[in-house]
């Protein structure tokens, strides 16, 4: 009877290992959400989880203005080792050897308490790239989930609109964004942080740096 209990459970362990297997092959990483232009201002937690089919984001923070319009970017960098300094920072993004690109994670109103965004990037997915929406010649995909340098990044549009052009807000980069504040809309201070309609900055980020 005993013998056969250990059969028993030894096949079912087997059967199991697939599954082992596969989920020893995530990586989860958590890291503080800041403030764009301040790094030592944590405002929130950030969860990223790194699968070879993709990445998994949740951005839980605070501080955003109630009624206006959120957007989270995954932004990566494929080869993090062609980036001096590491890990790799926005100064990267136009080095084309680092293979970099941002795309669409999830959007909606802020409710003006606590915000969550969570958004999954599969590889090779391509048309939600923030390069492509700008028009950029340099658009990629996302390839190297478990080595590449990770940065989730919260845009706000503003006051949210109505109809169509709330969709546009909480679906684009580029949605509502008549200004831009700050240094290529990336807020610079608290004066960057949109506070009016057509008014669009990123003004909060966090680093998940490769395994």
């Amino acid at each position: 009877m005993k013998t056969t209990t250990r059969i028993t459970r030894t096949v079912a362990c087997l059967a199991l290992l697939p599954f082992a297997a596969a989920w020893a092959e995530d990586h989860h990483s958590e890291a503080p959400a800041t403030l764009f232009w301040d790094d030592t201002a944590e405002v929130g937690t950030t969860q990223l989880v790194r699968t070879p089919n993709g990445l998994n984001a949740k951005f839980q923070t605070t501080g955003l203005a109630a009624g206006h319009t959120m957007t989270l970017w995954i932004m990566f960098f494929n080869n993090p080792d062609a980036c001096n300094p590491q890990p790799c920072t926005l100064a990267d993004a136009l080095n084309p050897d680092a293979d970099f690109d941002f795309h669409y994670g999830g959007g909606h109103i802020s409710s003006g308490n606590k915000t969550t965004i969570s958004g999954h990037l599969p590889v090779n997915e391509q048309s939600t790239s923030g390069w492509l929406e700008l028009g950029a010649p340099f658009v990629t995909e996302l390839t190297n989930p478990m080595g590449a340098d990770v940065l989730l990044a919260i845009h706000s549009h503003g006051p949210a609109r109505t109809g169509t052009d709330l969709v546009d807000q909480i679906t684009s980069y580029l949605g509502g964004c008549d200004v831009f504040l700050g240094p290529d809309g990336f807020a610079s201070g608290p004066g960057d942080v949109p506070t009016e309609d057509g008014q669009c900055s990123t003004i909060q980020i966090a680093v998940h740096e490769a395994p």
